[in-house]
């Protein structure tokens, strides 16, 4: 064997950790008891050491600690490159490349002191809600010892801690923001106790274990008590997490639901009258169940949600029904996404809350009533007739009767004469019809959003009587809702009227006798005696379900009277004018079947009703009204 070298290969003591996969990192701070001082050891406590003296034959003190690892060793050149690896006795032999280390002729490693001291690696903590911070053997301490401890470390800054506990192997604490968590995750190695060990901390994202019970529920009404004024009749709730009356043994962290509810019913059963609720600082990511507030607190005008974690101003819908004066949203991501506070921020808020008078602090100006449905203004009741001119009223009703009893019978030939005869015509279907049902619609449907050929457009407008009425007797048979019908009469001159109808009807030739919407504007001028159609253009769509649900249906006379429209909105029976004399025998049979269906009468006493006022609709109606309220209808009037 070559000689060895008086000096140590490493240049100085090195320390490795044990090769025994039992121990654990933490172990060099669990040495207290019969150890021997730290000195220079930078990872603390009393490993094993492995050294290599000036003699190769080692000694059975320094031979009990080889028998930990396996040290290969690079010999000089008198062993002709040849690696020695000396084999430890224990049962643990290890030949890996943690355990090798390096022969004299090896570059020697730079000489470890205290001033480069190995730490664990900075955890990536995230930006999460809540942190555990776990003290390694803190259960040896006192609470009172460990946090004083790290506040003095931390000094200006402070922390709330959070269900501080201890178990048999550590003590453990929460807190509520990243950047305390990222400053205890640094003390970590930096304590020195009075026993002369230093605290081990580790921090993770984490939250406490929670349940709600009786005690709980107790001890949140004391806290909230406290909170509570009843000079402002206010209830100030915010950082709700960090109260001293619950930290330390409760978390009642207002961002998960469960507690959010609790608190919230608390609140509605004790004090139901509140005005103002203050919810700043809770991380609230979502506020769905505020919803409750609205039924629950009507009388509350103040909240403020501000310094949470709402992100997008459609969040704010679930309380947009209560009456607010004043908000508070400042310190919530959805604030970053406006670039002018004054005008996009302020206005996106006011579109959810029209009546707020001050958001963030800051006065907003009165709201302006136009923009805003004022309680005491109501809109006037809806009403089925516009008319422009009532002069051309009793000409739009007779010719409309008309056309409709034609339209809807057998024979629709008649019409021919109920157009001009350089008449045009266009028809267009919403996309949402069945094709399968539809198909005689669809194939002439002239929608412009669709139909981008010049030439289509042109082709699908019917000129003249004759194709016009040709078309129309292809449509499908019709049974019309005249209860259904409305108009309007906007625009009228000497020589031209614009008339808009919409209402619904039934196709009788389908097997499932499918109900229809229909919007037909007529543009009329004076023909010989009469008016024809100059221009018609007809939009068929599926009604609404309210639409659908009132179809066809009459008001029996026994449950209740019949409303009694106003003369001005009587279309759905509509006047005969006097002006061309006695109207034909089959209008009369139409009005008559009409007031028939809306007063439940039978037909003969609807005749005598129509003809007593001269065959005036609206005049029959009200007279039957009139009478019935007065109890003068008999009952034959009924027997059908």
């Amino acid at each position: 064997m070559p000689k060895k070298s008086n000096k140590s290969s490493w240049g100085g003591k090195q320390h490795f950790r044990s090769g025994n996969p039992d121990d654990k990192h933490y172990f060099g701070h669990d040495d207290r008891v019969g150890g021997r001082p730290e000195g220079n050891n930078v990872f603390g406590g009393n490993r094993p050491r492995v050294s290599f003296k000036t003699q190769f034959k080692a000694s059975k003190e320094k031979q009990r600690h080889l028998d930990f690892e396996d040290i290969a060793m690079t010999v000089g050149g008198n062993n002709n490159g040849r690696q020695v690896v000396v084999r430890g006795r224990g049962r643990n032999n290890y030949n890996t490349s943690a355990s090798r280390v390096r022969g004299r002729n090896s570059p020697l490693p730079p000489r470890m002191s205290n001033k480069y001291v190995v730490r664990p690696a900075q955890l990536n903590l995230g930006e999460v809600s809540w942190y555990k911070v776990i003290i390694l053997y803190g259960f040896k301490y006192t609470k009172d010892f460990v946090l004083s401890t790290l506040m003095s470390y931390l000094a200006p800054d402070t922390f709330v801690p959070i269900m501080y506990k201890r178990t048999e192997k550590e003590a453990y604490f929460f807190v509520d923001n990243a950047s305390t968590a990222t400053k205890l995750q640094r003390l970590d190695n930096q304590i020195s106790t009075n026993d002369g060990f230093k605290l081990k901390i580790r921090v993770r994202p984490g939250s406490p274990v929670f349940e709600i019970n009786d005690a709980f529920k107790e001890r949140l009404k004391q806290a909230m008590n406290k909170r509570y004024s009843q000079e402002t009749n206010a209830l100030d709730l915010s950082r709700f997490h960090l109260d001293p009356e619950l930290a330390d043994d409760y978390f009642c962290a207002l961002n998960k639901s469960p507690v959010l509810q609790t608190v919230l019913d608390i609140v509605a059963t004790h004090i139901p009258n509140l005005e103002a609720l203050n919810l700043d600082g809770n991380k609230l990511h979502s506020i769905e169940r505020l919803n409750m507030l609205k039924t629950k607190l009507e009388k509350l005008k103040i909240l403020y949600v501000g310094d949470n974690k709402i992100r997008e101003i459609g969040q704010l819908d679930v309380i947009r029904d209560l009456k607010l004066e004043e908000l508070r949203l400042a310190g919530n991501p959805v604030c970053n996404k406006y670039r002018s506070r004054n005008s996009e921020y302020v206005s996106a808020v006011r579109k959810k809350f029209p009546k707020l008078l001050r958001l963030d602090g800051v006065e907003l100006p009165r709201p302006i009533l136009f923009d805003v449905v004022d309680e005491g203004v109501k809109l006037p009741p809806s009403r089925t007739i516009f008319i422009a001119d009532p002069k051309a009223q009793e000409i739009a009703n007779q010719f409309l009767q008309q056309y409709f009893v034609i339209f809807d019978s057998d024979n629709r030939q008649p019409l021919l004469d109920a157009y001009h005869e350089h008449a045009c015509f266009s028809m267009t279907v919403s996309s949402a019809l069945s094709t399968n049902k539809s198909n005689a619609y669809f194939s002439e449907n002239r929608n412009l959003f669709r139909i981008n050929d010049p030439n289509r457009r042109r082709k699908l407008i019917k000129v003249g009587k004759l194709p016009v009425v040709s078309f129309i007797t292809t449509i499908p048979r019709t049974k019309h809702d005249l209860n259904s019908f409305t108009m309007d009469l906007s625009f009228v001159i000497e020589g031209m009227m614009l008339i808009t109808v919409t209402g619904l009807f039934k196709e009788l030739d389908t097997k499932d006798t499918a109900l229809r919407f229909f919007n037909r504007t007529f543009v009329i001028v004076p023909e010989g005696s009469g008016y024809c159609i100059r221009n018609e253009q007809l939009f068929i769509a599926n009604p609404s379900e309210q639409q659908e649900k009132r179809a066809f249906t009459t008001r029996p006379v026994e449950i209740a009277p019949p409303s009694v429209p106003s003369s001005s909105s009587s279309y759905s029976a509509p006047n005969v004018p006097n002006i061309t004399g006695e109207p034909m025998d089959e209008i009369k049979q139409n009005m008559t079947l009409s007031l028939s269906q809306q007063t439940n009468m039978n037909v003969e006493w609807s005749l005598k009703c129509l003809a007593e006022v001269q065959w005036n609709f609206d005049n029959a109606l009200a007279a039957f009204h009139e009478f019935y309220n007065r109890g003068q209808i008999p009952p034959e009037a009924f027997k059908k």
